[in-house]
């Protein structure tokens, strides 16, 4: 059985929450998961650097937590 789906356009990386959801970084470098609906539009206005790296970051150290389902099709 596989899980993957195809990624949305303009999704440059993907995360699988320990829930089963995902978190995806666009080519804007920024992270939503599609779980429980969370973003880092936060870190985005308070991070300086590298925005692909922070959006990495983000992305790892949120779907490490998130126990968020994936939505229903």
């Amino acid at each position: 059985m596989s899980t993957q789906t195809p990624w949305p356009e303009r999704t440059v990386a993907r995360y699988l929450t320990v829930g089963g959801a995902t978190v995806d970084i666009d080519e804007l470098n920024m992270s939503r998961c599609a779980g429980c609906n969370e973003d880092d539009s936060d870190d985005r206005f308070v991070s300086r650097g590298n925005p692909l790296r922070r959006a990495r970051r983000w992305a790892q150290e949120h779907a490490e937590t998130c126990r968020a389902m994936p939505k229903p099709a």
